[in-house]
């Protein structure tokens, strides 16, 4: 065998291991957030860099059910650019159906005292015959000045992990607001961040001063100063809640109210027996 052979050979044996061993993940970012209000639904495009490498995607989240849809998928587009096209020709079909929709406005969390407490639930293994973690469930709270508005799921990898959160005003809603995470969804690879967007009600007083330098990139969210970086660990106050809660309020005060009775008769019955006993004495 010539030079040559041998060195054909090689590089075959070379990419073959390496396509063996490449990544199949990756992050997933979403950006371009769009109100529709024919059906009530917020559209935004979903970059998916996992190892099939999807070009752009269109998806829907509806403000009434909480639930996603895709509208221009992965297959589409890449049938577009098998047929000759290009990114850019799926970037210019899906801006045709959302070039009519309006924007929503990035506002800051904590002027609007939103808070958030992620609390761990378990982890999950790769399967039950492999003990190695697959990623640990979380779960969410929202709270607006100490009164809880809603509570979803979250997944991630660990306990250290931080969990980034923005909010977004939606045109013509007082009382909704948009959330979006950012975090590492998994353990896969060492952990990918994804980002999904959720919807809050029950919101009220709702500052929809737009928060200047927060546009949404199609990369990871960058925190800056109207965004909450929140970890497993912390701890939310919730006293506010537990004060305006009428129910807890007067069960509290009448257990409360209990206390000077029950000390009252304990020193009485010390006495009484005090007494009964000298005079059995005497």
């Amino acid at each position: 065998m010539n030079k040559i052979a041998i060195l054909l050979f090689s590089l075959g044996i070379f990419f073959v291991a390496g396509s063996a061993f490449a990544t199949v993940g990756g992050p997933t970012f979403i950006h371009t957030f769009k109100y529709n209000p024919l059906n009530e639904s917020v559209y935004y495009i979903q970059n998916n860099l996992n190892g099939r490498g999807c070009p752009p995607e269109l998806i829907k989240l509806s403000l009434n059910s909480g639930k996603s849809q895709v509208v221009y998928s992965c297959s589409e587009g890449e049938k577009l650019m098998e047929s000759g096209g290009s990114g850019y020709l799926v970037n210019t079909e899906i801006n045709k159906i959302i070039e009519n929709f309006k924007s929503l406005t990035a506002i800051n969390l904590k002027d609007n005292k939103i808070s958030i407490d992620v609390s761990f639930i378990d982890y999950e293994n790769l399967s039950p015959e492999i003990t190695e973690i697959k990623n640990a469930n979380f779960t969410a709270s929202v709270y607006q000045d100490n009164k809880k508005l809603v509570d979803f799921p979250v997944t991630g990898c660990n306990l250290e992990q931080p969990f980034v959160f923005a909010g977004y005003a939606i045109p013509g809603f007082e009382k909704k607001i948009i959330l979006l995470l950012s975090t590492k969804r998994d353990c896969f690879e060492g952990g990918y961040i994804h980002e999904a967007l959720h919807v809050v009600g029950g919101v009220n007083n709702l500052d929809k001063e737009y928060y200047p330098n927060s546009y949404k990139e199609p990369s990871a969210l960058v925190p800056n100063e109207g965004t909450l970086i929140v970890f497993e660990s912390e701890i939310v106050d919730k006293e506010v809640e537990v004060i305006n809660n009428p129910e807890l309020s007067t069960e509290t005060s009448k257990d409360n109210s209990k206390v000077p009775y029950a000390i009252l008769a304990v020193v009485l019955g010390l006495g009484l027996g005090y007494f009964f006993g000298r005079k059995t004495k005497s």
